[in-house]
């Protein structure tokens, strides 16, 4: 390891780059700055860190996969709806029902 250098030299570019930026600073504006330039350059690093977590949380997620609205939760709710509907509209309000579900189920898909 070079004594001249602070750091490891495997350090990935982008971090070494935003180190040497901060030591820069630090020489020219002196030790008096030292916690500002400190939290400036650790914020930066926490944005690349939180960026790279995000990109592989991407590379995990299936791909084209969506969850559905069709699920036993959504189609529990159906089966009242459409008692309701059927015990006070007859023919009617199942056909009411029907095409409201319907057409709720279809934004919903649409949409996601």
């Amino acid at each position: 390891m070079d004594a001249a250098l602070p750091y490891r030299l495997d350090i990935e570019p982008t971090a070494k780059r935003e180190l040497e930026a901060t030591l820069a600073a630090r020489g020219e504006l002196g030790p008096g700055h030292d916690h500002a330039l400190v939290a400036g350059f650790l914020d930066r690093i926490e944005r690349e860190i939180d960026r790279r977590v995000d990109e592989r949380v991407g590379r995990l997620e299936p791909r084209g996969r969506r969850h559905s609205v069709i699920n036993p939760a959504n189609l529990g709710i159906c089966i009242p709806i459409v008692a309701i509907s059927g015990g006070i509209g007859h023919l009617p309000g199942l056909i009411l029902a029907f095409a409201a579900l319907v057409t709720v189920f279809l934004v919903s898909e649409l949409r996601g």
